[in-house]
């Protein structure tokens, strides 16, 4: 029956927290006509504080630290989520372990330790650490409080679920593993009436410990005995119930100091373990579980850009937003309807108050100039004059006649213009020599033209055509690629197609042209590598120069495609085959 009171407890809790989550968004503001819940900014908070546990035995001071973080879900309510750790201690001065109530023949631990034999007494102490995740609601109290735009104090209320997990432990015996030996610690002493002589068996208690919680005190584990093993004895997650109260100083709009109390109830049979301690006497246990007391300091920071955030509502007052409408309305003129001048603005809006009678105005009540003359429309009997000229008291502007040109001026005009005109002095035309003329290229060991060099024999043989008397020297030339003397046969065919070319599709006599060769050896490129500028074929305009002839060196066909044929080249000198030399063979 017990645990589903807790049970329900805690399903309250969790109901509470999750409906102020969903209730309080913004469709309760849906139907008001302006925005009363404004952005605002974030809270996260470090603090820590005393810790102890209130139970069974005399709690000692502990300590307790934690993080947090809030969010306002309106003005009043605020959930905050937060986790934290502690260590809480206690010193029981009257005797819990004597032969008079027996408890060791219930809780195991003490049991098999000893104590709870004849001649052998225990005084309880422990140590429990502890550490927990909460989720709680927060009312403030005071956020109606309408004094002043943003509160000073914040007084406020929590409550809601959490889990925890703790471990407690004994100085039940010294380094040795011997117990500790407690039998006189209370002798001429009665702690179970003086509170002085609580103190001093306090301190007795605190010469005998050696600090060191060796033991690990007894667990419930869902059993209302003491018949627990000890290998059951570990670690388990336990659901709790917290519930407290605080305020806190706004100090600057990102930070505030609080100060609060909180409450907490572990749920389940390990509930009444937090101190160790569980047994009234060897039938029953103790009629109350053990309580968390947690009273710590605060330190809260906002979060958030405060030009574009408020801070969290629970520091601003509702009205804020409409006391700053309202001021403004308040601050504005009362609505006067006088019209001194009649011109149809009111004295209000009125920048010209005397406006003549009959006069048009602009929405200023300024009287219309329509032209920028100086003079108002109502008197003005040119009411757009031409700009730029002067006008007289009528508003009238003076405008001379127009001068206009004749036809005898126009051709006096454009005779005069056409004397002034500097015209060039003619220039010679160069000299055929100095005439420019393409080159073509050719792919690599061809001696056959590409169709995309044909526009540049075209111009060559229109330059011929031209001057009958000119002479053309066409000279041949290959890359570093082949040997020598393939190289000056292959420079030698390119230059014979190219003048073929010509010769034949534009009907140029053959004899205005001279065959000449480089070979190699008159590389644009310095390169050994094969490169298209080197593959070319130059004209130039003849001056003194001959035909040189083929090549006597010894290779009879050079390049491919010349003359129009595959592969075939120009016969020179003895020798019947065709070579390409290796210049690391040195041809």
């Amino acid at each position: 029956m017990t645990r589903k009171i807790y049970l329900l407890v805690a399903l309250v809790c969790g109901l509470f927290i999750v409906n102020t989550s969903f209730a309080q968004d913004d469709s309760g503001f849906r139907n008001l006509k302006i925005n009363a819940q404004p952005k605002h900014m974030w809270e996260i908070g470090l603090h820590g504080g005393h810790f102890m546990v209130t139970g069974d035995i005399n709690p000692k001071p502990g300590w307790g630290v934690g993080l947090h973080v809030r969010r306002a879900l309106d003005y009043a309510w605020s959930i905050r989520v937060e986790g934290m750790i502690g260590n809480a201690f206690g010193i029981e001065p009257r005797n819990t372990g004597g032969s008079s109530i027996s408890p060791g023949t219930a809780n195991y631990v003490l049991r098999e330790a000893g104590y709870g034999e004849a001649g052998r007494e225990w005084y309880h102490n422990y140590k429990m650490k502890y550490a927990s995740l909460k989720g709680l609601g927060v009312w403030s109290l005071n956020s109606f409080n309408f004094k002043s735009q943003v509160r000073k104090v914040n007084w406020y209320v929590f409550a809601g679920p959490g889990v925890n997990f703790y471990e407690t432990f004994m100085d039940m015996t010294n380094a040795e593993g011997v117990p500790h030996n407690f039998n006189s610690v209370d002798d001429g002493l009665n702690p179970y009436i003086s509170r002085e002589d609580r103190k001093t068996v306090t301190s007795n208690i605190k010469n005998i410990l050696d600090g060191d919680y060796e033991t690990r005190a007894e667990v419930a584990k869902g059993r209302r005995s003491g018949n627990t093993s000890e290998d059951e004895a570990e670690r388990q997650f336990n659901a709790e119930g917290t519930v407290g109260a605080g305020f806190s100083f706004r100090i600057t709009p990102r930070f505030n100091l609080g100060f609060e109390n909180m409450t907490t109830l572990t749920f389940g049979n390990e509930g009444d373990l937090l101190d160790g301690y569980r047994w009234r006497n060897i039938y029953d246990l103790t009629q109350f579980k053990d309580l968390i007391n947690y009273s710590n300091i605060r330190l809260n920071i906002n979060l958030g850009d405060k030009d574009e955030k408020s801070e969290p509502l629970w520091w601003v007052s509702p009205l804020d937003l409409l006391g700053e409408d309202i001021a403004e309305v308040k601050s504005r003129p009362k609505l006067d309807l006088t019209d001194t001048d009649e011109d149809g603005i009111i004295d209000m809006l009125d920048q010209e108050k005397d406006t003549e009678n009959g006069c048009p105005v602009d929405t200023r009540g300024v009287t219309l100039d329509s032209d920028g003359d100086g003079l108002a429309d109502c008197r003005d009997k040119e009411i757009y004059s031409p700009p730029g000229y002067k006008v007289d008291s009528d508003g009238v502007a003076d405008v001379p006649e127009p001068d206009y040109i004749n036809e005898s001026d126009v051709n006096r005009i454009v005779d005069q213009k056409i004397s002034q005109i500097k015209f060039p002095t003619a220039v010679a035309a160069p000299a055929a020599a100095d005439w420019f003329l393409p080159m073509i290229h050719f792919d690599n060991d061809y001696c056959s033209i590409k169709s995309t060099e044909y526009g540049k024999l075209h111009h060559v043989a229109q330059v011929m055509k031209l001057n009958p008397g000119l002479r053309v020297v066409a000279e041949g030339h290959t890359d570093r690629r082949s040997g020598n003397c393939y190289n000056d046969v292959l420079s030698y065919n390119r230059a014979t197609t190219a003048v073929d070319h010509i010769a034949s599709k534009y009907g140029i006599d053959r004899s205005r042209f001279i065959v000449r060769w480089g070979g190699e050896n008159t590389n644009l490129v310095a390169t050994d590598a094969a490169n298209l500028m080197n593959r070319r074929v130059e004209f130039r305009v003849a001056t003194s120069e001959s035909n040189m002839g083929a090549p006597g060196c010894g290779v009879t066909r050079a390049g491919k495609g010349c003359n129009g044929g595959g592969g075939s080249g120009v016969s020179s000198g003895g020798g019947s085959s065709n070579y390409s030399g290796n210049k690391e063979a040195g041809y």
